[in-house]
């Protein structure tokens, strides 16, 4: 009874990493000397620059090398072997699902010599496979505009891209509108009723209604021509990466808001209309947006910690034959890294009555 219990929790282990395989990213390449030929046993490392974590190989008989795996963010790889001047490549640069195609050459000389120094920025990228990545960074998460700030819009910036994209609904390479794979570090993010995001809807299969902030956001990466490990639907895959921390303290804090004061009258307001003694101002709409995200070590180079946190406060007035409604008003918190989610509205009318308040 024993030996089953082991081997079933072995077997859900192995499925586990199976199934996530293909949130992070690789490295991989040849060595070879100047006359063209593989170099065998030389030592490669690949060393995190943001978080300083080092990993090391030993290239193969046929002069190969491979970190498969690694977590996103730019690495130096360095190469060295006895009789060769050692080499490092900066700049290398490992994105969801990619693997970086690195071919290095070594130059005889000895350990002492000077280290020769290469940018990876004009080295060939991932031609192991024939999956197609469109990937967008942290800087462009944050800097496209978004109504809601909801990140399932992003799909739309797509190639091969068709339909209406909030809340995850839209067709990728002609498929049917839910025929994404939705994944969250390489994890499943699908509501198994509409096979749309779990996360940024209500989910209606007993799912938790979360949303998450952008700020939480590394890298959104959609893969239009996945390979055999992708599987699930046939429109793509798209997998939301989370930020960590580093060895440096970074973050954020921002405050978003739309206000009535700054928006057009609509065309369907008309004052005039209004029986005498009601307000003919706009009616208020505030839509707020604000929080923040703070990442760290705790111990260098080995454990970081990150956290973010962003609340929503919708304020809307509504008129009627009767006058105004005066305190509508809802909203919601949103957290990673965490269970905290909070949500309230409330209805009252002019006269201070309250009709419905909602809080969860």
């Amino acid at each position: 009874m024993r030996h089953l219990f082991w081997s079933t929790l072995m077997l859900l282990l192995v499925a586990t990493s199976l199934f996530s395989q293909t949130f992070r990213g690789a490295i991989n390449g040849t060595v070879t000397d100047a006359s063209g030929a593989v170099v065998t046993g030389a030592t490669v490392k690949a060393t995190n620059t943001g978080t300083g974590v080092v990993i090391t190989s030993v290239t193969t008989s046929d002069g190969q090398f491979a970190f498969q795996d690694l977590p996103l963010g730019t690495y130096k790889i360095e190469v060295a072997m006895a009789g060769f001047r050692p080499v490092a490549v900066d700049n290398v640069a490992v994105t969801a699902g990619g693997a970086y195609t690195l071919p290095v050459k070594l130059t005889p000389g000895s350990a002492g010599t000077t280290l020769v120094e290469v940018s990876a920025a004009a080295l060939t990228l991932d031609t192991t496979t024939a999956a197609q990545d469109n990937i967008l960074t942290t800087e462009a998460v944050q800097d496209v505009p978004m109504n809601g700030r909801d990140f399932t819009q992003f799909a739309a910036v797509q190639p091969g891209y068709g339909g209406y994209s909030v809340g995850g609904f839209g067709s990728l390479n002609g498929t049917r509108a839910n025929q994404m794979n939705w994944q969250i570090d390489g994890v499943d993010n699908n509501d198994f009723w509409h096979n749309i995001p779990a996360v940024n809807q209500g989910g209606v299969s007993g799912i938790a209604g979360i949303i998450m902030p952008l700020d939480a956001i590394d890298e959104f990466a959609a893969q239009t021509n996945s390979n055999a490990e992708g599987g699930r639907n046939a429109g793509g895959i798209v997998n939301v990466v989370l930020k960590s921390g580093s060895n440096q303290i970074h973050g954020s804090a921002y405050y978003f808001n739309r206000n009535t004061a700054f928006g057009a009258a609509t065309p369907f307001f008309n004052p005039s209309a209004f029986p005498p003694g009601v307000p003919t101002s706009k009616p208020p709409l505030r839509n707020e947006n604000y929080g923040f995200s703070l990442g760290g070590p705790i111990i260098k180079d080995k454990t970081f910690w990150f956290i973010t946190f962003e609340r929503q406060k919708y304020t809307i007035s509504l008129w009627t034959q009767h006058g105004a409604f005066k305190g509508v008003r809802g909203g919601c918190s949103r957290s990673v890294g965490g269970q905290q989610h909070h949500s309230e509205f409330n209805l009252n009318s002019d006269d201070g009555e309250l009709l419905a308040e909602f809080d969860r």
